[in-house]
């Protein structure tokens, strides 16, 4: 078996060798499930009544709909026949009627109409599938896959956590397997932290891991292992699988399709099944994770991407992706009509194709989300630093980028903020855990005074020292009200700018220099360059910034609600005559 990335062999170290105690184990498991499925029987076939009451209900609703439809139609073309009749008699003294002189809108409004029966009648058709196949399956189907035994393990080369998580594997195969052949499907709410999706959509569809995980990006920990035994339950699953394509038909429309199996080993056998069974069902998003089914199960899921057009992101996190699958990869990739996002986090540990996939997916200029953590891809190592710039610099698409534990330095630095002096588009840039130093804390702190689009900015918190400057100048008022005020870096109690409020983010930066100087009465001696007749507008502006909310994250503000907008008011007007004298003389006229 081919370890997980960045397995360092620790596992073996935890592996039991006392045989009696695994036996012991494994048996005492085997009866809790084994009366666990017993007890539930009677709440599981009540709840498939009650399932199937609401489908039979929501056919009778949709038939009736039909039925109405179909006398309206009858109506109208008796309608149409009598006035036909009456033309065809001479007895009306109308405009003759030709082919040519139909309205639009009249065209446009049957066009609608017939569109409109045709999606009810289909989704009669799919609904009235549906249920049959739920009606055949409560009646005529078993689970025929055999329970694990003793026997079925190799006790030398198991660990007990192990077994225990391949006992656990076969109860979810179990549940998945049996949810599908129901007609129902998992939904985000009803799955832990790890089975839920990389932006916590509401996923909906078939979502299968190991139920003790509690993270879904666990990089180190190992997939479930697969024994032999587990063949028959595989196939069982992927059974239930061909039907699903009538589940996805009754979806509601908006619904997030999903089919995503994590920590689980599938060797290319199983997956070639899956992926078999996965064939034209239009899933939007596809989620694999650390499942190791190597090279022959990279290009199965390249032909699935490609006859699946509803596709919009595709994870492959901790599955190898190998050197001479990258150019069929990216050209998928490239031809694809929908896919939007992609995550191959730590798919290339020592491969040098990792430079050449980067490049390649942000010069597709079609994905909005592109993840690479922990991929090793310091572009500095291998003299691809200037072609990185040039591509994120021209992309218009791409909105999040997330290069986390790679090992950039800040060298990379420099080139990723060149780019954002250009790019338009990025929002969100994730750096974090990369071994940047103050230096590249200043390259991105220059970016920032020229960006003004990036809205989060993710660092460590060393490196986003020398960034700040950008966000928050307080050496002048002009220097406060130029600075970014659209970026967030995250620096705990003292964030420069709120997320997503530009205009409140000035608002305090200037009120803060205002106040600060407020402590000492200096702010009229910074006035030389202000004209006179400013003074009534920078004068209200002062009540109307002083009134900007900060948050308890802001300590750096947090001189804004010591100083009130009156005091600095009162400093103005009591030096009104200093003001007067170094702003020059009024026009009296």
């Amino acid at each position: 078996m081919s370890s997980s990335p960045n397995h360092d062999g620790s596992s073996a170290k935890r592996r039991k060798g006392n045989d009696g105690a695994v036996v012991g184990f494994l048996s005492s498991w085997m009866g809790y499930f084994t009366g666990r499925r017993d007890d539930n029987a009677e709440l599981m076939l009540a709840r498939n009544e009650q399932i199937m009451e609401r489908m039979e209900e929501r056919m009778s609703k949709m038939e009736e709909k039909l039925e109405s439809l179909d006398d309206h139609e009858n109506e109208e073309r008796h309608e149409e026949g009598e006035e036909c009749s009456e033309e065809l008699s001479g007895g009306g003294e109308e405009e003759e009627y030709s082919s040519e002189g139909g309205s639009d809108s009249d065209e446009e409004s049957m066009d609608s109409n017939y569109n409109t029966d045709d999606e009810h009648e289909r989704k009669g058709r799919s609904l009235h599938a549906y249920q049959e196949m739920v009606f055949a399956n409560r009646n005529d189907w078993t689970y025929s896959a055999k329970g694990l035994t003793g026997g079925d393990f190799d006790i030398n080369s198991f660990a007990e956590y192990e077994v225990l998580d391949i006992i656990n594997l076969v109860v979810s195969i179990k549940n998945c397997t049996i949810k599908m052949k129901r007609g129902e499907y998992h939904h985000e709410g009803e799955a832990s932290l790890h089975m839920r999706g990389d932006d916590h959509s509401d996923l909906q569809g078939v979502l299968l891991g190991p139920c003790d995980y509690d993270y879904f990006d666990d990089f180190d920990r190992e997939p479930v292992r697969y024994i032999s035994a587990l063949r028959p339950h595989w196939a069982q699953f992927a059974q239930a699988l061909d039907d699903f394509g009538l589940i996805l038909d009754v979806m509601p429309d908006d619904a997030e399709s999903c089919f995503q199996i994590s920590q689980i080993q599938l060797p290319v056998t199983v997956f070639m099944m899956i992926v078999k069974s996965l064939s034209g069902k239009l899933f939007r998003h596809y989620k694999f994770r650390n499942n190791d089914f190597g090279a022959y199960g990279i290009r199965a899921l390249i032909d699935l991407m490609d006859s699946n057009p509803e596709l919009r992101s595709l994870t492959l996190s901790s599955n190898r992706i190998d050197d001479d699958d990258v150019v069929e990869f990216l050209r998928s990739m490239a031809n694809h009509p929908s896919l939007t996002k992609v995550n191959i986090d730590c798919c290339f540990e020592g491969r040098s194709s990792k430079y050449c996939m980067l490049n390649g997916l942000i010069r597709v200029n079609t994905l909005a989300e592109i993840s690479m953590r922990n991929n090793d891809l310091s572009f500095v190592a291998c003299g691809h630093t200037q072609s990185l710039s040039d591509s994120l610099a021209s992309n218009t698409a791409l909105e999040r980028l997330d290069l986390r534990g790679n090992n950039l330095n800040d060298e990379d630095a420099a080139s990723i903020a060149t780019a954002l002096q250009t790019n338009s588009t990025l929002k969100y840039l994730q750096l974090e855990g990369n071994d940047f130093t103050e230096i590249g804390g200043e390259y991105f702190g220059a970016a920032l005074r020229t960006n003004n689009t990036l809205e989060h900015l993710f660092l460590e918190n060393g490196v986003s020292d020398a960034t700040f400057n950008a966000l928050f100048d307080d050496s002048s008022l002009n220097s406060a009200a130029d600075s970014n005020h659209i970026c967030y870096i995250d620096r705990r109690f003292y964030d420069r700018n709120e997320e997503g409020d530009p205009t409140g983010n000035r608002q305090r930066k200037i009120y803060n220099v205002l106040a600060t100087r407020n402590k000492t009465m200096s702010n009229v001696q910074h006035f030389d360059d202000i004209e006179i007749n400013l003074l009534p507008e920078m004068l209200a502006a002062v009540q109307r910034y002083a009134s900007t909310p900060v948050s308890e994250r802001q300590l750096l503000y947090r001189v804004n609600s010591e100083v009130s907008g009156l005091s600095i008011v009162y400093e103005l007007m009591r030096k009104w005559d200093s003001i007067y004298k170094t702003l020059g003389t009024i026009d009296r006229c």
